[in-house]
């Protein structure tokens, strides 16, 4: 925070730095999470060699830990200190809390919805929320702080409605691009232009729910559990598999009990968040929910 309050935003090389001898506290998941901060408040991380030098510090006393941020800046060199209980840095190995589940709604309708993903076009940041409705596409986008309907267009034929499971939105990270899984073949989609959809014919294959959080380095999955579609689902975060790890315990870090059978759930292009669509039982309609893990500590 107190480097984000320089009056001065430019891009900085970062240099980490820790006593010697002391206890690791500068773990790749604390770098990346003061890295995002800065890059949030437009102070970006870069390789630059002519950037000015931002060289992050832990000092430790028998007390005391000092957190140094230190910049070379020739006009104005600044240096700023935080000073926080040793005891509030450490966490003994083998015992750092796990990433939690979190659910935000997203978006709510009567009619049968199959499938949803978030999706940000990389060129001009425009948010989208995709649902599969039906035989209907349809198109989102993030208007002051609300999803806001943009198009729709048949994608079966009238009055074809597609079994659960039949349909699917994706990510493909390997690709880079939106996919839409149509009976058992992976397709190609272009979410910025009208709906429009080229079938490759390659057979849909296994796509675990593979998500990112920023306190572990490692991801993790979402499982859901077994029960049929008249009774509330649970949603879970496991170390394996999303097939092996709905039975095993020693895998469980976190779970959200939904409103109902959650009948499909897309990864973003981030790898930080899904979607999940969830019919609500109480209500009957259909329900969307951003799926996130976030840090607990």
């Amino acid at each position: 925070m107190k480097v984000c309050l320089a009056a001065h935003k430019q891009p900085v090389k970062i240099a980490w730095q820790e006593s010697p001898g002391s206890p690791v506290y500068l773990t790749d998941a604390r770098k990346k999470i003061f890295l995002d901060q800065i890059s949030a408040c437009g102070m970006a991380a870069a390789e630059n060699s002519d950037a000015p030098i931002l060289t992050v510090t832990v000092q430790l006393t028998p007390s005391k830990a000092l957190l140094i941020a230190s910049s070379t800046e020739r006009v104005s060199p600044q240096i700023y200190v935080v000073e926080l209980p040793r005891a509030s840095l450490f966490v003994a190995r083998g015992t750092a809390p796990a990433p939690q589940l979190k659910r935000e709604l997203l978006w709510q309708q009567e009619r049968p919805v199959q499938s949803a993903l978030e999706w940000q076009d990389p060129t001009t940041e425009e948010r989208f929320l995709l649902l599969l409705s039906e035989n209907l596409f349809m198109r989102f986008d993030f208007e002051n702080g609300a999803w806001k309907w943009m198009d729709s267009a048949q994608f079966l034929p009238v009055g074809r409605r597609p079994r659960t499971g039949e349909v699917s939105l994706f990510y493909d990270h390997a690709k880079e691009r939106v996919q839409l899984a149509l009976r058992k073949k992976v397709c190609d989609i272009d979410p910025t232009v009208h709906f429009g959809y080229t079938c490759t014919g390659t057979e849909v294959s296994d796509r675990p729910a593979e998500l990112s959080s920023a306190c572990e380095d490692s991801p993790r999955y979402l499982a859901t559990g077994k029960g049929d579609f008249t009774q509330p689902d649970r949603i879970t975060l496991t170390n394996a598999g999303a097939v092996a790890a709905t039975s095993a315990d020693d895998n469980y870090a976190g779970s959200l009990d939904m409103p109902g059978p959650v009948l499909d759930i897309s990864v973003a292009e981030n790898s930080k968040a899904a979607a999940a669509v969830v019919k609500n039982l109480s209500t009957g309609n259909y329900e969307v929910y951003r799926i996130t893990a976030v840090c607990s500590n």
